[in-house]
């Protein structure tokens, strides 16, 4: 462990930190040293059983090539979610850049569950380059982080400051496998090309084709990357009665996280539901998922709904009511906000309240 240490530790010292990269690391390290405290709940960290914080938190700095590290602040906690307990219970700083034609590339920080992954992206262009267009994007990405089925999307975060040469990123990945691996975080990671304006128009054939305007059309490799950030996701087995669908069926399994909440409800009663639900859904699909109630309570007495008709999106999955499967619903639902998981009591589910504590 002690030659792994000062290996990382060599390879620090050959990146160049900024004064915001140097507090952005002594605050990476603090919050590993949060996260390993005893005296709080046991908690994983993916990817980094076994590493001492300090170690874990360099291995992310490492120099491959013309990746570097630690060039920008968190673009997540700054411009996203906030500095909130939810997000110490959820992030990692990250700090690896790429400089590809002048243009560097920062992966600073990301959020994550099971489920839901977040990274936070910055651009930085040449010196005298003024970034105030409204809609930048990348042409393409890389999403095998996503295990099995899922989504991905980037949303170009309005810029605070439309003058200068910076603009910011959020890369969301949505793992629509329940097993609790819905993520490969050590993979491959790749940008290509920065353009803003980006529309579909038709050509004189009437097939609508790509228009817009190359900022860069450089590629960023950011090589293999090796994410990690703490789990703090709640998890319980109440096996308690339930009405859901107007039949009775068993709560079997509940986690609850910062970012989202996932209930099984199971039972012979949810064979062939989609003989009686309705095709309700905003899809147009089976409403079987969508309009359980659910919602959580906090020491200090807020309730924060988990409601598709909230803010919270709604996704999961069921059996489809046919005998080859077992009959169950899953309820997958992404909070608005993030929450702090420490602060929570109970949760409440089709009208059943459970404690969390």
């Amino acid at each position: 462990m002690h030659e792994d240490f000062e290996r990382y530790k060599t390879e620090l010292d050959r990146v160049r930190l900024t004064e915001e990269g140097k507090k952005a690391l002594a605050e990476s390290l603090r919050r590993r040293r949060t996260v390993d405290r005893p005296e709080i709940r046991t908690r994983r960290l993916r990817l980094g059983a076994g590493r001492i914080a300090a170690a874990a938190a360099v291995v992310c700095l490492l120099v491959t090539g013309a990746v570097a590290g630690v060039v920008a602040s968190p673009t997540l906690r700054d411009l996203v979610f906030g500095d909130s307990a939810g997000y110490e219970q959820s992030s990692s700083f990250v700090g690896r850049s790429v400089e590809q034609e002048g243009w560097t590339v920062t992966i600073t920080d990301c959020v994550g569950d099971d489920r839901n992954l977040y990274l936070g992206i910055e651009v930085e262009a040449p010196e005298g380059v003024v970034l105030d267009a409204d809609n930048y994007r990348f042409l393409d990405s890389s999403d095998d982080l996503i295990r099995g089925g899922g989504s991905g999307g980037m949303r170009h975060i309005p810029d605070e400051d439309p003058t200068d040469n910076r603009i910011q990123f959020m890369q969301r990945y949505y793992s629509s496998s329940f097993d609790g691996e819905g993520f490969d975080l050590q993979s491959r990671f790749v940008l290509k090309k920065l353009v803003h304006n980006w529309r579909l128009e038709q050509d004189e054939n009437g097939e609508n084709v790509p228009i817009y305007t190359e900022d860069c059309g450089a590629t960023w490799d950011f090589g293999y990357l090796d994410i990690s950030y703490p789990d703090s996701t709640i998890r319980l087995s109440p096996n308690l009665p339930v009405t859901t669908l107007d039949v009775e069926a068993t709560i079997t399994s509940v986690e609850v996280s910062p970012l989202s909440v996932l209930v099984r409800i199971e039972g012979d009663a949810l064979l062939y539901h989609h003989d009686w639900v309705p095709k309700n859904a905003p899809d147009g699909f089976y409403g079987c998922i969508e309009y359980q109630e659910i919602f959580l309570y906090t020491e200090n007495g807020e309730v924060i709904p988990a409601n598709y008709e909230n803010g919270a999106s709604a996704g999961g999955g069921c059996s489809g009511g046919t005998v080859e499967e077992d009959a169950f619903i899953v309820l997958d639902r992404c909070l608005d906000n993030l929450v702090d998981v420490d602060s929570l009591t109970a949760i409440s589910i089709c009208g059943v309240t459970i404690p969390l504590k």
